[in-house]
């Protein structure tokens, strides 16, 4: 959004919608729709104000109806250039506030769920918890070679949240992948580094040994714990 007088075109097509869903009641609105042009226009107001609802937060509805009608009929404005965008950077300010909050709060509820998870499974006389956090279980023991950090390594694995979504597999497209062993998750690495090829894994990374406080969107949210079962099919 530029600062300089004129609204970002996200906003613009916002009060566009905005203005045709006020101005406009449903019945009037039908009588307008007599070509495939009006209705295909209906039609992208209505979808474009779906998206923007749950975006906007929080608006002052006849104050922004007003705003937009003011633009739109080339009124002057209530408010000077200084003001509108000292206005709109507060905006900004509290939608990220409100942003940064719901993902603070999403954070924890994923660290609390992840420990409990974690806790859960090392639980079992068969998993072996690191120093560093990381959990494994063996599935299938192999006898080839233990790959060193500058190796290369061929992985099948599925990835999964501790509710059991997958969220990536090898096995899924039938083919592995082939990865410099210290180019994968810091959790990847110290398993592969511990694991003889030809052996089978479940292991379990906590955030700091995955995709950490940020997680990694759309899939893994911020400060969760993942699984893998990951199988080291070679090492070269």
């Amino acid at each position: 959004m530029t600062r300089n007088g004129k609204i970002g075109a996200s906003y613009m097509a916002v009060g566009l919608v905005a203005l045709m869903g006020c101005s406009q009641t449903n019945a009037s609105a039908k009588t307008l729709l007599t070509s495939d042009e009006a209705a295909e226009s209906y039609s992208l107001g209505v979808a474009v104000a779906q998206q923007a609802k749950a975006g906007l937060g929080d608006v002052v509805d006849d104050a922004f109806l007003a705003g937009v009608s003011d633009a739109m009929a080339g009124e002057d404005l209530a408010v000077s250039e200084s003001e509108m965008a000292a206005a709109l950077d507060r905006f900004d300010a509290r939608r990220a506030k409100e942003v940064q909050d719901e993902l603070a709060a999403l954070a924890e509820e994923n660290r609390v769920e992840g420990k409990q998870f974690r806790v859960s499974f090392a639980e079992d006389p068969s998993v072996v918890t690191t120093e560093s956090g990381l959990l494994y279980k063996v599935i299938e023991e192999g006898d080839g070679a233990i790959p060193a950090t500058s190796d290369t390594v061929t992985v099948h694995y599925r990835g999964t949240l501790t509710d059991g979504r997958e969220i990536d597999s090898t096995y899924a497209r039938n083919e592995p992948v082939t990865i410099p062993l210290d180019r994968g998750l810091p959790g990847w690495t110290e398993a592969l580094s511990l694991m003889p090829s030809g052996s089978k894994w479940k292991i379990v990374l906590p955030p700091e040994l995955a995709f950490g406080e940020r997680g990694a969107a759309p899939l893994i949210g911020p400060s969760t714990t993942v699984v893998f079962e990951m199988e080291l099919v070679s090492v070269s």
